[in-house]
């Protein structure tokens, strides 16, 4: 059996061998240094090059090797098709789904931030508009904790009038250093609104539940080392600003720790970035603020904890858990049947490959066992049944060649009891010639030189054909070698070979014969015909004439068989020939089921004196265009 694709050796299979070789280049790009001089940077970027260029080649002809080898199994293309088909779309859904109701819970989170920060943002702008201090603190009260602070002099960059986030870790007011700043000018100096983020983010908390996470990042301007390409909103300009890969300024939590295993783990939404001013020297901060919840802190929103739950929404959330319980139950059963129906198809695909491999192998023995009642199943019956019709018909050929070759050499044993020509005197001369229709005939001719000179032939056709009228035919040589042809004519053999068939056979087989006796020196003969088709004398002239004499089959009575005979005598005069022949040339066919028939024969005679046996082969075969015979041809001919 041939080799299965994909399961060659790895190396082998990596095509073209270039790829290796331009692997090999790309190793100093690997291993070395990157150098300082111009021309071994050069090389280096073209070795790189290479590198990159033979890791692909390689890398697709890799995959390509080992996707061929995994697949090559339909179970395991069974397991990719159910899992791109089934599992991945239900994955795909979750992962969908999930996102989406993280990002709207984010998006919520967010939303409500935001909210917050511009509320309190307004709140500061009307604060600071007022100049005592005892009414912008009183107004603040709402949004935090307020403070008033006074200075001389502002960071660069900062204008009266300034509202917004800012980084003051030396400041004395809860928040870890950010705050919201509020900047009016006056007789001296500067006033400083300052608001605490306290009751910002424990607002949020009490929407979504969980708690907050703070990181404050310095930003710097572009191209000053490699950090990472961001864009910050100071004031009302987006400054092309770049996230240093430094440690965080600060970065601190608010609220309490949650606590939660499997499905209501604590998890992360999106986090908001704020813009924040450093105020020690006015360059910009990033605050990332990170809201934390879970399933828990959510569901605490409609009240489970405080008892003051609707019936309706428990109603609808057990609802909506129990249909997601059954969509995950059916998924998982889906999944379950899939894999089975996918490895037991697959089964049975690797069984008739593993058959079909064996049969093909020479191994007829083989047999499948069915593992379903479908249509696999069925041809798995269809395998085994034709495996059985082929092991039978090995088992037939096998008895069929040894019959053909015990035929065959019954065949060349009845050709070899077939007698040689003899050559006769005085000009004379006998021609015979025998075609069995099978691998042996019914048909039997025979030629005896008497003591006197003259020539007895005999010519004989068994009824039925094959193996039983050929050995009736070598039981008739027998018989009739044992006969005194010499003593006894043409009518007392034949009537002793009816005496002795009757006595061995039954009615069921008979046989037709001409047997007569030619004397070469005289051209005289004499002749019995017993059933058979009437000989033809052909004159020198051309004129061709039957000999129809009274005759009945050898085996067909037993009583006064001499009584139903006739004997024909004649002369053959110099030119004359005649023939003697069974119906196998008489009714030879063609395609149409035409027969050849006597007045054929008589026309080839006609023609011609010579070569009278081959001429009527010829017309034979000519006339029958091919076609198998059904009958053996047989023709003894004398000629003088």
């Amino acid at each position: 059996m041939t080799e299965a694709p994909g399961r060659g050796p790895f190396l082998t299979r990596l095509r073209p061998r270039w790829a290796w070789i331009l692997l090999a280049c790309g190793l100093p790009w690997l291993l070395l240094p990157f150098p300082q001089h111009a021309g071994l940077r050069t090389l280096l970027v073209f070795s790189a090059l290479a590198f990159w260029l033979a890791f692909l080649v390689l890398g697709f002809l890799g995959a390509r090797w080992l996707w061929r080898k995994w697949m090559f199994t339909v179970s395991r293309r069974l397991l990719l098709i159910l899992t791109l088909l089934s599992v991945l779309p239900a994955l795909a859904l979750t992962v969908l789904f999930l996102s989406i109701f993280w990002l709207g819970i984010g998006g919520q989170v967010s939303r409500t931030l935001l909210g917050n920060l511009r509320a309190s943002e307004a709140a500061m702008k009307r604060a600071n508009e007022d100049p005592r201090d005892v009414v912008a603190l009183e107004a603040l009260k709402g949004f935090g904790e307020g403070q008033v602070v006074r200075v001389g002099s502002l960071p660069e960059g900062v204008e009266p009038g300034f509202v917004g986030l800012v980084w003051n870790e030396d400041a004395p007011i809860k928040g870890k250093g950010v705050f919201l700043r509020a900047v009016s000018r006056e007789p001296g100096g500067y006033r400083l609104l300052n608001l605490s983020l306290g009751s910002l983010a424990s607002q949020g908390s009490d929407l979504w539940g969980g708690r907050m996470h703070y990181r404050v990042d310095r930003v710097q301007k572009a191209g000053a080392g490699k950090p990472r390409a961001s864009k910050v909103r100071v004031g009302d300009a987006d400054l092309p600003l770049i996230l240093s890969r430094q440690q965080p300024l600060a970065s601190w939590s608010q609220g309490q720790a949650l606590a939660g295993n499997g499905l209501f783990h604590p998890f992360r939404l999106p986090s908001v970035s704020l813009t924040v001013r450093d105020w020690k020297d006015g360059s910009g901060l990033l605050l990332t603020v990170k809201p934390e919840t879970n399933l828990v802190e959510l569901f605490k929103g409609y009240g489970f904890e405080s008892g003051n739950r609707s019936a309706e929404t428990a109603l609808i959330i057990g609802v909506v858990i129990l249909l997601l319980m059954l969509l995950f139950v059916f998924q998982f059963g889906a999944t379950l049947m899939g894999l089975y129906l996918a490895r037991q198809l697959g089964k049975s695909v690797d069984d008739l490959f593993e058959g079909v491999g064996r049969l093909s192998a020479g191994d007829f023995s083989a047999r499948i066992r069915p593992r379903t009642r479908d249509q696999v199943g069925q041809l798995a019956l269809a395998f085994n049944q034709m495996a059985g019709r082929i092991q039978e018909s090995i088992a037939e050929r096998q008895v069929r060649l040894k019959l053909e070759e015990e035929l065959r050499v019954a065949r060349e044993v009845q050709m070899h009891l077939l007698p040689d020509i003899p050559a006769l005197a005085h000009g004379a001369a006998v021609f015979a010639t025998l075609q069995p229709a099978k691998e042996v005939a019914g048909d039997y001719y025979d030629l005896y030189r008497l003591a006197d000179g003259r020539l007895a032939f005999l010519i004989a056709d068994v009824s039925g054909k094959g193996t039983s009228a050929a050995f009736y035919a070598a039981e008739t040589k027998g018989v009739l070698a044992a006969l005194d042809k010499a003593k006894h004519g043409p009518l007392e053999v034949a009537a002793r070979l009816n005496e002795i068939w009757c006595e061995g056979h039954g009615r069921r087989v008979f046989m037709t014969l001409v047997y007569g006796v030619f004397d070469p020196g005289t051209g005289a003969f004499q002749l019995v015909r017993c059933g058979h088709p009437a000989p033809l004398l052909r004159r020198a002239d051309g004129t061709v004439e039957t000999l129809q004499v009274r005759g009945l089959g050898i085996g067909l009575t037993a009583i006064d068989f001499e009584s139903h005979h006739d004997l024909a005598e004649g002369r053959l005069e110099p030119g004359d020939a005649l023939l003697c022949y069974t119906d196998g040339l008489s009714e030879a066919a063609d395609a149409e089921r035409q027969l050849f028939g006597e007045d054929r024969i008589r026309e080839v005679l006609a023609l011609s004196a010579e070569n009278i046996p081959e001429r009527l082969l010829a017309a034979v075969n000519a006339y029958t265009g091919g076609v198998a015979p059904d009958d053996d041809l047989t023709l003894v001919l004398l000629r003088r």
